[in-house]
């Protein structure tokens, strides 16, 4: 079977719409895979855990301190701010002071924080000063418990949680 003469015979189509093609697709796939390990890598240095669980995991651990007599001063839980990128700033605060018209032994306060005192840390009065700590890096945490200034054995004890 011959062409007529007026037509030329089909032309091979070249490979280059499916190198450029493939190469497309395999870029586009690093990416993802990269976004990905990124992404998981970010969560294990952070921490782990969703910030919705961290923030509950911190407002769960302040309803720890306080004793049934214990009356709110001031409290600030965390807000989860999903903008927030934590690589140089805690994304996740609480604040908490409370009142008490008594005594409060430091090393128990800190106990039911999850807290304990660092033995080499300076030394302490039994009842006032404060505690800090660094437990994994992704968190900063102290309580501190202080004279009221309504005086008479009365005493404020304040908490503050930082978390990436």
């Amino acid at each position: 079977m011959s062409t007529p003469p007026n037509q030329k015979p089909p032309q091979k189509k070249g490979r280059l719409g499916w190198v450029l093609g493939a190469t497309a697709v395999a870029v586009a796939l690093l990416c993802l895979l990269g976004f990905a390990g990124c992404s998981a890598l970010a969560g294990a240095i952070n921490g782990g855990g969703s910030p919705q669980e961290k923030a509950s995991e911190m407002k769960a651990r302040a309803d720890n301190v306080p004793e049934d007599d214990w009356k709110v001063v001031f409290r600030q839980d965390p807000t989860v701010d999903p903008w927030c990128l934590s690589i140089d700033t805690s994304c996740l605060r609480l604040s908490a002071r409370w009142s008490v018209g008594h005594t409060v032994i430091l090393d128990e306060a800190a106990a039911r924080f999850g807290m304990t005192p660092d033995p080499a840390g300076p030394a302490t009065e039994p009842s006032t000063g404060c505690i800090t700590s660094k437990p994994d890096g992704v968190r900063k945490e102290s309580l501190c418990i202080q004279d009221s200034p309504a005086g008479q054995g009365a005493v404020e004890v304040t908490i503050q949680m930082e978390r990436d």
